[in-house]
């Protein structure tokens, strides 16, 4: 004699059903990964729009002949940017030096700093020349935390030469 077990499950009940339950978790963590996503692209979206991208585009040679003719100069940039906090001033140490390993005098030593989402906040700093030679120094700090991309230019004569990297400014400690 066989004893038949009897399905005693109440299907009825929609929340008592695991393929109800299992397909809103599955609902549950697609939207929140979809939320995360849309979350993290407009908080990272540094909003850095080109004006004239076409034009840019058409002197990349130029900038590329530039980027040839600054290494044949072989001159050669120490920065000391120490880690800079929101809205407080820091000392920024420029050496330069010529492809001999020698330090040497410039015209002008100017500091860039953009700030990618916000234009408004874009600005320069010169620095000043020090006791010794070649090397400048200036008080620097930037007003808002967050990604800044800065530019050193130096200017000798009719020789330009810069170098650019981009830095994160921390919250005030």
């Amino acid at each position: 004699m066989t004893i038949e077990k009897q399905d005693k499950r109440d299907w009825s009940n929609v929340w008592k059903n695991p393929f109800v339950l299992a397909w809103l978790l599955i609902l549950t963590v697609v939207l929140a990964v979809n939320f995360f996503m849309v979350s993290m692209a407009i908080v990272t979206n540094p909003g850095l729009v080109v004006d004239d991208f076409y034009e840019q585009g058409k002197n990349m040679d130029k900038i590329l002949a530039e980027q040839k003719r600054m290494e044949q100069l072989g001159w050669q940039l120490k920065i000391d940017l120490p880690i800079l906090s929101e809205a407080k001033a820091q000392t920024v140490t420029l050496q330069v030096l010529d492809k001999d390993n020698q330090f040497m005098s410039v015209d002008s030593a100017v500091l860039y700093f953009y700030r990618p989402s916000n234009r408004d906040l874009d600005g320069q700093q010169a620095l000043s020349a020090t006791d010794k030679v070649g090397v400048y120094q200036a008080q620097f700090a930037l007003p808002v935390k967050g990604k800044w991309d800065v530019i050193m230019e130096i200017k000798k004569g009719d020789n330009t030469f810069n170098v650019g990297r981009s830095i994160f400014v921390q919250d005030p400690q």
